[in-house]
């Protein structure tokens, strides 16, 4: 079982690239989505009938709800939905709770996400060498003549997602490092740290180069909130910094958010943010003439305007650019008040917690949140998505659970023993 989960691990970041082989018209990314889920239910399986136990809590009420609900929306809409964007809702969700009942310890997770970071260094070695080279150029922006590259992936926006992950997944697994002696933390283990160091620097560079603003945000949000909460005075340092970087880089950042400035100087708001305010407008208009059974089940799973060229037309729900917003229209208010449910559940998670994990893992819950907000992100690219609730698997260990009456026991002995 450890074996399986060690290449679930390493593989999941490799496997999001675009290497353009096709497998009975799937791309490599999505078969090895379903190898990838068939592997984690089959160690699901074998730890099962091990330990004849499973971690079950409120938050998979309604993350099974939400599966449920996904499925019998497809089948409401047979026709016009789709088997590939249905198993992006639910593929993710399925992952969290199966990791949650496998992974156990938190030095058995802190090792799975080691060989995680280690994975994901082939496809930042790749998308850098291809930059620095020139090649994996996406498009040349008309309006500004910026450059925006892919990488070794299929657009800007999962090369950008993935570095933004890999970099907070750092900075997760040195935090939980740092809060357990059984486990060496990250500044100890030199060579993996020179090795963190190199990669982190790539992964920044592949980052800038993508130039998506939502990562630029998301990333700053995890920063900012992680260090208001832990060290205040190395945030000021840290904020001192970026206002001298983009005062003397003013140009740049005007080039690459040119269309908000124009828009908040201008007349015309509605191009704000890649025209986002008139999609949303569009979007929540649609939805709301939909009739009752529309209203509750939305338009289908997948019934969307999509820049595929063989999707195009589809339906008369655009691509959201809103992850909560493609929920609402997909899946209905239903869908998204389970979807909200389960979100809820998981913070309340986080929040039990104690120390800098609950702000690490806050902080991480909250930028992907605002990603989700402003972007297709975590629920629509199902491969961060994947990797994502693999790392929240963390807040069900097991072993939380176990420590939690430890400490509550030693408490009331402590009583006894003072009375």
């Amino acid at each position: 079982m450890t074996s399986l989960l060690f290449m679930f691990y390493f593989f999941r970041p490799i496997m999001f690239v675009d290497i353009g082989w096709l497998v009975f018209g799937l791309n490599v990314t999505e078969v090895f989505a379903i190898i990838a889920t068939g592997i984690l239910i089959v160690a699901f399986i074998l730890r099962t009938i091990v330990t004849k136990k499973i971690n079950v809590s409120v938050v998979d009420f309604f993350l099974f709800s939400f599966v449920f609900w996904v499925l019998f929306v497809y089948l409401l809409y047979f026709e016009h939905s789709n088997i590939k964007d249905a198993a992006k809702f639910v593929l993710p969700f399925i992952t969290y709770f199966v990791l949650k009942n496998v992974v156990v310890t938190v030095k058995d997770y802190a090792r799975y996400i080691k060989i995680m970071l280690v994975g994901y260094s082939v496809p930042i070695l790749a998308s850098t060498f291809l930059i620095v080279q020139g090649k994996g150029l996406y498009k040349v922006l008309y309006w500004n003549n910026l450059f925006r590259y892919s990488g070794a992936y299929v657009n800007p926006h999962n090369l950008a997602h993935c570095m933004t992950l890999y970099l907070i997944t750092l900075v997760l697994f040195a935090v939980i490092c740092s809060q357990y002696d059984e486990l060496v933390p990250v500044l100890k283990q030199r060579l993996f740290f020179v090795f963190s160091c190199m990669i982190s620097v790539f992964a920044l560079y592949c980052l800038y180069k993508s130039y998506v603003r939502t990562c630029f945000f998301g990333l700053l949000l995890f920063v900012y909130y992680y260090l208001f909460r832990v060290n205040k005075k190395l945030l000021a340092f840290f904020s001192l910094i970026m206002g001298v970087v983009l005062i003397l880089s003013a140009a740049v950042v005007y080039t690459i958010f040119f269309d908000m400035v124009d828009a908040v100087k201008g007349p015309d708001k509605a191009q704000f943010g890649s025209g986002r305010p008139m999609i949303w407008k569009h979007n929540i208009e649609t939805y709301a003439a939909q009739p009752l059974d529309g209203i509750l089940a939305g338009v289908g799973v997948g019934s969307v305007t999509s820049h595929i060229n063989e999707r195009q037309k589809v339906g008369d729900v655009l691509n959201s650019h809103n992850d909560f917003l493609d929920v609402l229209t997909q899946t209905g208010i239903v869908g998204l008040l389970l979807f909200l449910a389960f979100q809820f559940c998981l913070f309340q998670k986080i929040r039990l917690l104690e120390g800098r994990e609950r702000y690490v893992f806050l902080a991480l819950f909250i930028s992907v949140a605002f990603m989700n907000f402003v972007s297709n992100s975590y629920v629509t690219r199902f491969g961060v998505g994947q990797m994502f609730y693999a790392l929240l698997a963390y807040i069900e260990l097991p072993e939380h659970k176990i420590r939690r009456q430890q400490k509550l026991e030693a408490v009331k002995q402590e009583a006894e023993r003072l009375l």
